[in-house]
């Protein structure tokens, strides 16, 4: 095995002269150890353990099938460098089932998956978010289909740097106790595909006295993942409405801290975020799925059960036509994240949270 010492210098610590490789690369190579390929720049963020968690007993356990390995080849990652300290122990992990298979990852970012997909340098992206549209695009021209995506992982209740579940965040004056996704798709979209009424003020959500016409005007991140996220599931892939006001990261400063600063000088506001953003001039908004519904917060828990409905998963993606197989090496990786062992790598890191026997079993289908 190798020590995660060595993971960690094959990722932060070589920096070639040359300058002529534009990607960070780290190489597993069978059982002769550690190969170093150029690289000019490599981040990693580092994110402390958020919590202690075990992964549920009826988690199925992994017992490596049959691949036949072929000399000199390899099973190649590129994709998120959110999730770098979860690929590289599922490496470990499989290089231990199959010391004569090479395998490599290259940990830039989830944007790198889908083209290292389409361009065939890679068998699986490891993505910390769904596809954006571009990616799926950018795959569906090439081969006609849309990649396969397998949820390997519960993003974080809260964290900076990492896939986290979303919050919404109003002024801590605001007296609203709780938003449905309805009534949230009604505030920030135009096309309003949950079929809610249009909201133009807080009276239109039942507060009444001074917060009665008060207008809410809205403070979000223009087109990235988290965007996208909020897009997908609130408003159903609708569209925004007009007046919307774009903020950006400022500095080490993210976008939602930065929005939720924002809401402090203008108290009718509303945004999103990480549950890492919100200052003491703010309150999470406990959020409920439909009309009737319990107004759910997000926690470890919730967020562990996606009984938040702001909760994330991390995916990775492969190319595996209709009606064919996937490649058997592809196959076994998967299943070995997907199993007790697979989940415990996650466990261990502390951030990401294990998924539910339910989604293992669901996922693990889509293998068949």
């Amino acid at each position: 095995m190798i020590p995660h010492y060595l993971l960690n210098l094959a990722g932060l610590a070589f920096r070639p002269a040359c300058g002529r490789c534009s990607f960070a690369v780290l190489r597993l190579i069978g059982i002769a150890g550690v190969c170093f390929l150029p690289t000019t720049a490599l981040a990693l963020k580092y994110t402390p353990r958020q919590q202690q968690l075990t992964v549920d007993p009826a988690m199925p356990h992994w017992r490596p099938g049959a691949v036949v390995v072929k000399p000199d080849e390899e099973l190649n990652l590129v994709g998120a460098d959110i999730m770098d300290k979860i690929t590289y122990d599922w490496i470990e992990l499989f290089r231990e089932a199959y010391p004569e298979l090479s395998v490599t990852i290259e940990a830039r970012g989830s944007n790198t998956g889908a083209p290292a997909l389409v361009s065939g340098r890679a068998q699986l992206a490891p993505v910390g978010r769904e596809f954006l549209p571009t990616d799926d695009r950018l795959f569906v021209d090439k081969f006609g289909y849309h990649a396969l995506a397998i949820r390997v992982a519960t993003g974080a209740a809260s964290v900076l740097h990492k896939t986290a579940a979303l919050v919404v965040m109003v002024s801590k004056e605001n007296p609203i106790q709780g938003l449905t996704l309805p009534q949230l798709d009604a505030i920030c979209s135009r096309t309003r595909a949950r079929g809610h009424a249009p909201v133009a003020v807080w009276g239109d959500l039942g507060l009444t006295g001074e917060w009665a016409g008060r207008s809410i005007p809205i403070y979000g991140l223009e087109s990235n993942g988290i965007e996208k996220f909020f897009k997908m599931v609130v408003m159903q892939d609708g569209e925004w409405r007009e007046g919307v006001h774009y903020v950006k990261n400022d500095g080490f400063v993210s976008f939602g801290t930065v929005a939720a600063k924002r809401i402090a000088n203008d108290i009718g506001g509303i945004t999103y975020g990480a549950l890492s953003n919100v200052t003491p001039d703010v309150k999470v908004v406990p959020l409920a799925e439909k009309e009737g519904g319990p107004f759910i917060m997000p926690t470890v828990e919730s967020v562990y059960r996606h009984a938040y409905p702001l909760s994330r998963y991390a995916y990775i993606y492969v190319n595996r036509a209709p009606g064919r197989p996937l490649e058997p090496k592809v196959k076994e990786f998967l299943k070995m994240v997907l199993s007790m062992e697979g989940q415990q790598v996650i466990a261990k890191e502390g951030i990401y949270i294990p998924l539910t026997p339910e989604v293992v079993r669901e996922e693990l289908a889509k293998l068949e």
